[in-house]
């Protein structure tokens, strides 16, 4: 991958959730048929949160008019939970393996060969016997590298996903075939828990948290007749026994 920039664009013809803002808005309000939403709980949220009131405004100065419906596909995100907008920069993960040989390569040249070997071998066997232990060892590692990074992306064949713990991984045999062609659904990227820091997402017991979310497409990328076509994204819940 090409070093970038990607942004993300809001698709012209599709009308988002007026609640979260993300996600495709095919439910309306029966009401005032101006709102969107891509799920009832949203619809809820949103009500309770001030749009009744706003909705009998819209409906008592013009319930019916011609301008309400041709309004209908704006949206005007009213949640006062909406995450910060960030700038994505795309960095291909081989330039961050030149750069810590280059430093392990200096490392090496002041620290022994038995001091290194005998140091991996205690952590070896700290870990012996703790599979959460060592797949967290192995996740903190890869990380390292590049500590601010929230997505690993990667569709070349056979990739697959950094898991934080062994436990609630996903088999090969869990991932559902693709809906629309019947064919297997491969890795394509995932969702690395750095991103909570960057939205501010308080460290308290009932907060959004995940250890990693791993998102599995069509293999074949096949063409369905619709706006948006629904994958499969598989949710690794954080262990507070790791590390």
């Amino acid at each position: 991958m090409s070093n970038g920039n990607a942004h993300l664009r809001r698709h012209p013809e599709v009308s988002l959730c007026n609640w979260c803002g993300t996600w495709k808005g095919d439910k309306v309000c029966s009401s005032c048929r101006r709102a969107h939403y891509c799920q009832q709980k949203h619809q809820v949220t949103h009500w309770r949160s001030g749009h009744k009131v706003e909705c009998q405004k819209l409906n008592l100065s013009s319930p019916s008019s011609d301008s309400n419906l041709a309004d209908a596909g704006t949206t005007s995100v009213a949640s006062n939970s909406l995450w910060p907008e960030y700038e994505m920069i795309n960095e291909d993960e081989s330039e961050y393996d030149t750069e810590m040989s280059e430093v392990n390569g200096q490392t090496n040249a002041l620290v022994s060969k038995t001091g290194v070997d005998d140091t991996m071998k205690s952590l070896l066997d700290s870990f012996e016997g703790d599979s959460d232990r060592r797949s967290w060892a192995t996740f903190q590692e890869h990380v390292a590298k590049a500590p601010e990074q929230v997505l690993r992306y990667c569709r070349s064949a056979g990739a697959k996903a950094l898991w934080p713990t062994s436990s609630g991984q996903l088999s090969k045999a869990d991932i559902p075939k693709c809906s629309y062609c019947g064919g297997p659904r491969c890795f394509e990227f995932q969702i690395l828990p750095q991103l909570l820091f960057y939205f501010g997402v308080s460290n308290d017991v009932d907060s959004l948290d995940w250890a990693t979310m791993v998102v599995y497409t069509c293999e074949s990328s096949c063409e369905a007749n619709v706006s948006y076509k629904e994958e499969f994204v598989w949710v690794q819940h954080s262990l507070s026994s790791v590390p």
